[in-house]
């Protein structure tokens, strides 16, 4: 009888754990005897990445400190628009630098963003399409001279293929560069406290082995869309709702 008390609390602690939702995570980098913040990212109660600030350092220029903003806001549970601004703390002033507007067709099930500089002119147009456990993204860039319409035949195509296993881990991605003649590989294998990635086909191929961390197990489970750095030189603060 006390085994099976034992055991009942167990799982309703386990399942009380699980079942808060993630409010914020904020992010310290450790400095000498210090901790810096650095990130801080907020989430809705269904789980959405809602705003993330990129804490920077004091410009001594503008008297002030200068963060990296990131807000995105969501209809029906679809994006519908995202702003990146850099804000000027002392000033209360949030500079918009660049932002997007997305269409979701509920027929086709294709997300198509189009990003824009801060003088709307497009830096680029994306059309995402998931299927199954793939993901395919089609870019239409121009990047480096951004135009007022889409100039199709001037366009850089980027073209990436992602498949997932079945916990939603990214396990492959095929990368095509229309300026490029063959594709490049990215590979991902995990294990139970490690994960690898595998470039193939460039001039830098590489391979990479990370610790798979219970922080980012945790997320995971979750599918929020965040990554944690190494808990060697980070710690965390999570907030629930």
């Amino acid at each position: 009888m006390r085994k099976k008390i034992i055991y009942i609390l167990i799982f309703l602690f386990s399942s009380l754990s699980f079942g808060q939702k993630i409010k914020t995570i904020t992010e310290f980098n450790k400095e000498n005897d210090s901790l810096i913040k650095t990130r801080k990212t907020e989430f809705s109660k269904s789980g959405n990445l809602i705003k993330e600030v990129r804490f920077g350092g004091y410009d001594a220029i503008s008297e002030t400190f200068r963060n990296n903003v990131r807000i995105i806001n969501y209809d029906n549970g679809h994006r519908v628009s995202e702003y990146n601004c850099e804000d000027f703390v002392a000033k209360d002033t949030c500079v918009i630098r660049s932002f997007s507007t997305y269409k979701f067709n509920p027929k086709t099930k294709i997300e198509k963003q189009t990003k824009y500089e801060s003088d709307t002119l497009i830096r680029f147009i994306r059309e995402v399409k998931r299927k199954n456990r793939m993901r395919i993204s089609k870019t239409n860039s121009w990047e480096f001279v951004p135009v007022k319409e889409p100039d199709y035949e001037k366009a850089l195509v980027l073209i990436d293929t992602s498949y997932f296993d079945k916990k939603n881990r990214l396990i492959k991605r095929l990368n095509y560069n229309s300026r490029i003649k063959e594709p490049y590989i990215e590979k991902y294998a995990y294990s139970k406290s490690k994960y690898t990635y595998q470039r193939i086909g460039t001039a830098r191929d590489t391979t990479i082995t990370f610790d798979y961390t219970k922080l980012q197990k945790k997320v995971d489970k979750r599918n929020l869309d965040y990554k944690f750095n190494s808990e060697d030189n980070y710690e965390y603060e999570i907030e629930y709702y």
